[in-house]
């Protein structure tokens, strides 16, 4: 997965580089909310649990744990409010989101972020 994360940030970069910082600024956006979406749908539902822990920050990673079946609609806010040169984390504290991550359901048998991080990179090869 970091391999292909790295890749991903590189040709993000290379992306980015070529925008004014407005631009820039709406693709970082674009791409959180597109990220957010797609894990938080790949993840396998038993309880649902997993699902609604997904959390959005901006600059700091969440702590703890937050079951919230509207995490999409409030990780686009807190996406909305990013400002220039901040940091999105999309972050799970669940102790078994690892396990779900490397295939633990059979639901998502490839994970969640890394199957997300590749479609994401396929659009900036």
């Amino acid at each position: 997965m970091i391999k292909n994360l790295d890749s991903f940030n590189k040709a993000l970069e290379k992306t980015i580089q070529t925008l004014p910082i407005e631009g820039a600024l709406r693709l970082q956006r674009m791409i959180s909310l597109e990220a957010l979406k797609r894990i938080v749908l790949k993840t396998p539902v038993d309880t649902g649990r997993a699902r609604g822990n997904w959390q959005t920050t901006i600059n700091i990673p969440a702590v703890g744990e937050k079951w919230d079946n509207t995490n999409i609609a409030a990780g686009a806010t807190i996406i909305g409010t990013l400002k220039s040169f901040g940091t999105i984390f999309i972050s799970n504290n669940l102790v078994y989101i690892l396990p779900l991550e490397h295939g633990h359901s059979k639901q998502a048998p490839h994970g969640m972020v890394a199957v997300t991080i590749e479609e994401l990179r396929m659009m900036f090869p």
